[in-house]
């Protein structure tokens, strides 16, 4: 808990729901926890018992959370703040979208859509406090559970399509989630394992490996006592399993139970980092501390059958000891199949992102990675000055007219060599990226303005306040004001990737500059319902919308750039801007 006192970037702006926003940031490490949270807090003076719903359908994963912090030492967080749950399940699932408060609907109406699609496998119910953990909250989250299960046969035709996992999230597992976070290997006993077959040793620089197989059993026993803390250099650790053909988990389970002798030759096998290899035989090796870095669904999947599995089933295992810092983090990533950015990780090596890591050099405002990461000491390093690499190229998808890309398929943008090479190409440069995060960042800022206003507001300003509250609404208003620059800036445009503010500008500045184009482009923003009614996905709506956005503004920035007083604003905004 001392590590989340430190964080004042939180605490201070988001008080209340700041440590609910640092499991969330710990639980999926997360890059950019501010982001996510304009979209994910649904917290207000109606939200229905419910503080959080974090969507993520391309990792098929939902949280929904209830926070609570006190003030003082007690033994135990009150249960009936847990219990508080029940309400937020029956608002999000059971009532009317269209009696529910403003804060909440927009994720209510997302989830129901996600579910009815199958594009949500796994719904975690968190209950966040900083107090120790009971039996009490625990009791109290089951029944939550139970609770949205039922909700669920609604949505769905068997709700053994959708995982779902009660945690209460207090002490004891937070101070594991951060040491997890920068410590690989939290459970350190000592191990004597049986390998019946023997196995092969080889010998690194500062790395020793050997390839063995090792029986179910042990594995089936380890889960039993140590769950997820095994997994602590896995982030995601295990996701449980869902009775239907073509779920992973569930085929291990069944292959664990009906062939457990082709167990070895059916699964690929685990990595495993320990801390020392004290002993090796033809029988047996001996290690202390364990860390499945790959392999926690095989792991989870075993240890979560009825029956330990036979003597005689195995698996193929290989560990590995290191003394490197810099290997060890390569093990981690390397072997993390379940990592939130690997297929950044792909792309952060390429001579694009070297490129705009060089650029953004001189860029002395603000920093970009492109897809690295810190050292192992700490996972989950913060600069506050960071633009993340997967929120800009959302922010570039949307500005270079693909609205669409940047809401629903965030990841696949690093995964798909045409969708890649349509924003990082030779023609993206740093400076473009900082006109476009900043134009974001200027609608975030917006959209928070109004939220802390949002009971005094004028009838325009509400309309904007609640299309602003339609999650993906942001993509398609970046797209539309980035389709109307020609307009905005009275002047015809060759390029959009030629667009960037002059030099010498902080991002801070930047952001700045937008206040004026964005206070005369929002009132329109009705033009652009039809293209988040359904989740951003419907190409030729959205087109239409912006189409419809772009000839409404054009006739009020047509009278605006001939005014006197406030044609002064409009040529300063373009003077600071470079096309060429």
């Amino acid at each position: 808990m001392d590590n989340f006192l430190n964080r004042q970037d939180l605490i201070s702006k988001y008080k209340d729901n700041a440590l609910l926003l640092y499991s969330l940031e710990l639980r999926l490490q997360l890059e950019d926890i501010q982001s996510v949270a304009s979209d994910a807090l649904t917290d207000g003076n109606d939200d229905k018992k419910c503080d959080l719903v974090y969507i993520d359908e391309e990792e098929g994963l939902a949280i929904i959370a209830q926070g609570y912090y006190s003030q003082k030492e007690r033994q135990s967080a009150p249960a009936s703040k847990a219990s508080d749950l029940n309400t937020a399940i029956t608002w999000l699932f059971n009532e009317d979208t269209d009696n529910l408060p403003l804060d909440i609907r927009a994720a209510s109406k997302q989830l129901r859509q996600a579910i009815v699609n199958k594009k949500i496998h796994t719904i975690q119910i968190w209950y966040v406090h900083n107090l120790p953990e009971s039996k009490n909250v625990s009791n109290e989250m089951n029944a939550v559970k139970l609770s949205l299960m039922s909700s669920l046969k609604s949505y769905t035709d068997s709700t053994k399509d959708i995982n779902v996992i009660a945690l209460e999230v207090g002490k004891e597992t937070l101070n594991r989630w951060y040491k997890s976070s920068s410590v690989p290997i939290l459970v350190n006993e000592d191990f004597e394992i049986r390998t019946p077959n023997g196995g092969y040793q080889t010998i690194g620089d500062n790395w020793t490996s050997y390839m063995t197989a090792i029986p179910l059993t042990f594995l089936y026993d380890s889960y039993k006592e140590h769950k997820d803390d095994l997994f602590s250099s896995n982030i995601r650790g295990y996701l449980g399993s869902l009775n239907k053909k073509n779920n992973i988990n569930n085929g291990i389970k069944r292959t664990v139970e009906s062939s457990p002798s082709n167990f070895l030759i059916y699964n690929n096998g685990l990595t495993i980092l320990v801390n020392k290899i004290s002993e090796i035989s033809s029988e047996n090796i001996k290690v202390t501390g364990m860390s499945i870095v790959n392999g926690a669904q095989t792991t989870g999947a075993i240890g979560s059958v009825l029956n330990s599995p036979r003597e005689d089933a195995l698996v193929s295992v290989r560990f590995i000891k290191c003394d490197d810092p810099k290997i060890l983090r390569d093990i981690i990533e390397f072997n993390n199949k379940q990592n939130v950015v690997a297929s950044s990780d792909f792309r952060s090596t390429d001579e694009i992102q070297d490129n705009l890591r060089r650029q953004f050099n001189e860029i002395r405002s603000v920093v970009y990675l492109g897809g690295r990461r810190g050292g192992s000491d700490d996972k989950i390093k913060r600069y506050s000055n960071l633009i993340p690499h997967d929120l800009v190229a959302q922010c570039l998808s949307a500005f270079h007219q693909d609205p669409n890309t940047a809401y629903n398929r965030k990841k696949e943008i690093w995964e798909n060599n045409a969708l890649y090479s349509s924003i990082f190409s030779e023609k993206t440069t740093a400076r473009h990226m900082l006109f476009v995060y900043s134009l974001y960042q200027a609608i975030e800022k917006k959209k928070e303005n109004l939220k802390l206003t949002k009971n005094n507001l004028s009838t325009t300003d509400k309309d904007i306040y609640e299309y602003l509250s339609i999650r993906g609404s942001t993509w398609v208003l970046l797209a539309a004001i980035a389709s109307s620059m020609d307009n905005i800036l009275n002047k015809p445009l060759r390029d959009f990737f030629d667009l960037k503010f002059t030099i010498n500008m902080t991002f801070e500045e930047a952001v700045s500059l937008w206040e004026h184009p964005l206070e005369t482009a929002l009132p329109f923003v009705s033009s652009l319902l039809p293209a988040v009614q359904n989740g951003v996905k419907t190409k030729d709506v959205i087109n239409s919308s912006i189409k419809d956005f772009k000839e409404k503004t054009a006739s009020i920035l047509k009278i605006l750039w001939v005014t006197p007083g406030v044609k002064i604003n409009f040529e300063m905004f373009s003077s600071r801007i470079e096309t060429v």
